[in-house]
Formats: structure tokens, sequence, C-alpha cells
């Protein structure tokens, strides 16, 4: 399978595993603000992976990749507190917990099969 199919059937079924195992604990709005959440995340990470995925073999932009992808999780993390939580378009708290998790959760996944890629020798660095 490739990497990428591999990363998006990955993130996709961690995400939608959290929202089905926080479901029977939530009420109506805290279930909104999970959806809304999982599909931030989701929204955000997949294409950011996608943006990245040329630069991760290349030794001069390696930090440039890492620090991007940092200030691109921080960005949306505060854009989604003025346009969601600012003006109570959603729960606060379910809202940031659940963005919150499900960005740590993707990173973590995204570093296991990075790691994995890497070991297998699957992997060329260019200088």
């Amino acid at each position: 399978m490739k990497p990428s199919t591999t990363f998006v059937t990955t993130v996709t079924g961690v995400v939608l595993a959290g929202s089905i195992a926080s479901w029977p604990f939530l009420a109506g709005d805290a279930r909104g603000a999970v959806l809304a959440s999982a599909l931030l995340a989701l929204g955000t990470q997949i294409p950011m992976y996608f943006l990245l995925k040329g630069w991760r073999s290349r030794n001069d932009r390696f930090l440039a990749a890492i620090g991007l992808a940092f200030a691109g999780r921080v960005a949306v993390l505060a854009a989604a507190i003025f346009i969601f939580v600012v003006p109570g378009r959603v729960p606060a708290a379910p809202f940031l917990v659940a963005l919150g998790g499900f960005l740590v959760a993707i990173l973590f996944a995204e570093s296991i099969l990075e790691s994995r890629r890497v070991r297998s020798g699957v992997v060329e660095v260019r200088p």
C-alpha cells in the first residue's frame, strides 16, 4: 500500500475511533463539537501531509518542514478558537479537548508511520 494511502486511512481510523469512543459520554451540543473538531483535524492534517511530503527526504528542508508543520497546527488551533469558540458556536471544552487530542493522535500516528517507512529502507535521503 502507498504511504499516502496508509496515512489517510490510519488517521481517519484514529479520528473515527476517538469520535465513536467519546460519543456515549457526550450530550447533544458536545457531540457536534467533537464532530467539528474531527473534521477540522482531518481537514488540516491530510492536506498538510501532502504538502510536506516532498520535503521529508531532503536534509536541507527537514527542519523547515517540521517548523512549518508546527506553525500550521498552532495556526489551526488559534483560528479554531477565534472562529468557533469565542463566538459560542460550539461548547469550548469538548471542542478544544477533542481537537487537541485528535491533533496529537494524528501527530503520533504520522511519526510511527514515517518511522516504519524509514526503517524499511524505502526512503532515499538526498543531501
